[in-house]
């Protein structure tokens, strides 16, 4: 158990640089800033999927899951909580979403801390199911 939490603790450089900043706009932040300024955790993809796998792992302990596919549910729905929550309360980089779109990003955001795909490609799907359901101008 301690060689698979210092396996998660050794992949958080991994989950926290996989995303495309774009262009920078700040400084970039020091690991002191990133896990003393909660903030920071909701202002991204990548930042919510950080949180998503942390807390995911702390309630399949808690509930002592042990199937591997319940283990990504709950990843799942603590994903898909977390930006609903920050959705409702207008947080986040998700405050703007609609319900169901909120929905999807943190579904994607468990697909994401499981591993499963990674931020960028997750990142290009999203941006086309809003792209998709976007209203479309008149000419």
């Amino acid at each position: 158990m301690k060689k698979l939490f210092l396996l998660l603790f050794l992949m958080i450089p991994f989950m926290l640089f996989g995303q495309d900043p774009g262009e920078p706009t700040a400084p970039p932040l020091s690991w002191g800033d990133f896990l003393s300024n909660p903030i920071v955790w909701f202002a991204s993809f990548g930042g919510v999927a950080f949180l998503t796998s942390f807390l995911a792992a702390f309630f399949n302990g808690l509930l002592k899951v042990v199937k591997t596919f319940h283990k990504q549910l709950v990843a799942w729905a603590v994903g898909m909580l977390i930006l609903l929550v920050t959705d409702l309360i207008n947080f986040g980089y998700a405050a703007d979403f609609p319900i169901w779109l909120a929905l999807v990003h943190g579904f994607a955001a468990g697909l994401a801390s499981n591993g499963m795909y990674d931020i960028p490609t997750l990142k290009a799907i999203l941006n086309g199911i809003e792209n998709w359901f976007k209203p479309k101008e008149d000419l």
